[in-house]
């Protein structure tokens, strides 16, 4: 998987502009081209055709200021930009721009605690990333730290090929910006019967299984990457799914989580779907989700 053009959808607000640094990151690390994108959403009451137009076209120019000004900023001018204006739907457009035009990486924001942005922008990114066909990487704009500051990157596995989707892409990213790529394997805890049960081995017995067939596993994983010269960690945690990545990203200063999503095929032990959303809401670093 390649990463060649990046999407950054602005709205205007700073709350959509937080995407910038994040964007410009992984633009330099992947020489990659960025492509910003303005959305103008129509007006929802009816008015005049001539009318309607003519505020089009006025919301138009508008953009097309908002744009050369982002485009004119010193933070872009190591990578190759260009702005392009749609009118539509905000998640819609994005979409079908990203489809239209070979889109391989949306780089967007989040809906923060605080900020107010001219989208409802926490139904905007969540549509993206249930209907978006490329990878996307969502930004919480409280979150200073954007990606490759300390060159960790953290990959969640369950154990299913669902997950492993995640690994040549970071693997990639790793080798790019000779980032540490460390590798954590949740386990579930077992139901502890209520009673004796006949056979029943007892808990620590159970989770001990557990354990030695994640290491087993992670094993496999490390002997089936290729050689590389960067470091690779495994983990183990036992724990909510969700739980467990946010925590072992915040206690190793990761600055970036890979993980896949739910596929239209394919299945994972974890619901992944749900435990994706839930890493990328509670996630202090930048969530890249890979389809």
């Amino acid at each position: 998987m390649g990463f060649y053009k990046i999407l950054v959808p602005l709205d205007g607000s700073e709350l959509a502009e937080a995407a910038l640094p994040p964007a410009l990151a992984f633009a330099e690390a992947l020489s990659a081209d960025v492509v910003l994108l303005r959305v103008a959403v129509p007006l929802a009451i009816k008015l005049d055709p001539f009318l309607y137009q003519s505020v089009i076209d006025r919301g138009e120019m508008v953009a097309e200021t908002y744009l050369s000004s982002i485009q004119s900023r010193p933070l872009f001018s190591s990578v190759c930009l260009e702005g392009e204006i749609v009118v539509g739907k905000a998640a819609e457009s994005i979409i079908d721009y990203a489809q239209k035009n070979e889109i391989d990486l949306i780089v967007m924001s989040s809906h923060g605690r605080s900020g107010i942005s001219r989208w409802v922008y926490g139904s905007v990114a969540d549509k993206i990333l249930y209907h978006a066909t490329c990878a996307t990487a969502v930004i919480h704009p409280q979150v200073e730290t954007i990606p490759f500051t300390h060159k960790r990157i953290l990959v969640p596995l369950d154990g299913s090929p669902l997950a492993e989707c995640a690994l040549k892409p970071a693997l990639k990213l790793a080798q790019a910006v000779s980032a540490e790529l460390i590798l954590l394997r949740v386990t579930f805890m077992p139901l502890i019967p209520p009673g004796p049960v006949p056979g029943w081995p007892g808990t620590e017995v159970v989770m001990d299984e557990d354990e030695q067939e994640a290491e087993a596993y992670l094993q496999r994983v490390r002997d089936s990457l290729p050689d590389t010269p960067i470091q690779l960690h495994v983990h183990i945690s036992t724990s909510s799914v969700a739980e467990s990545i946010i925590d072992m990203a915040d206690e190793l200063q990761v600055d970036l989580i890979v993980m896949s999503s739910h596929g239209r095929s394919g299945l994972s032990r974890w619901v992944f779907g749900s435990e994706t959303e839930k890493t990328l809401r509670g996630a202090h670093c930048t969530t890249l989700v890979i389809r």
